[in-house]
């Protein structure tokens, strides 16, 4: 599994297991590091691993 890897929002929800409203306001919120790229937001995968290692 690379950590450079670029994520949409559906993929990050589905790699949490969550919704993607939960990942929207998980982003909105701060606890997730995310770029807007247009309408949509790209998520790093290293930002997923931060957050857990954070929260462990």
């Amino acid at each position: 599994m690379k950590n450079d890897e670029i994520l949409t929002v559906k993929e990050t929800a589905a790699l949490l297991k969550t919704t993607r409203q939960q990942v929207r306001k998980m982003i909105a919120n701060e606890e997730l590091p995310a770029v807007k790229v247009g309408r949509e937001w790209r998520v790093l995968k290293a930002g997923i691993l931060e957050f857990f290692e954070e929260r462990i």
